[in-house]
């Protein structure tokens, strides 16, 4: 798993596609280890701002994921619907029922 050390630059929503090694599991793995040493309250203060920074930045990358499959999702839902609307779009074999 791929954690941002301190000091290093912020996870951004640019940076989600340039960190292939990252994946959406493993950011919503990290969440839920953030969380669960938020809940234990035993954090310093200054460990906590860290670890809702990070929580932010991973956040962000998830959200971006989730966009970018959507997006995605909807392209191929779109172009399936073109096909059964016009079943010549994809099979050039298929008479024009209209000629």
């Amino acid at each position: 798993m791929t954690s941002t050390p301190e000091g290093a630059p912020p996870l951004t929503e640019a940076a989600a596609g340039a960190d292939p090694s990252l994946t959406y599991t493993e950011a919503m793995a990290e969440l839920d280890r953030i969380l669960r040493e938020i809940e234990d309250e035993a954090l310093d203060v200054d460990v906590l701002a860290a670890r809702v920074k990070r929580a932010a930045e991973l956040v962000r990358f998830c959200r971006a994921r989730i966009r970018n499959a959507t997006r995605e999702v909807e392209q191929v839902v779109a172009a399936l619907d073109d096909e059964v609307t016009d079943p010549t779009a994809t099979d050039p074999t298929a008479t024009d029922p209209d000629a």
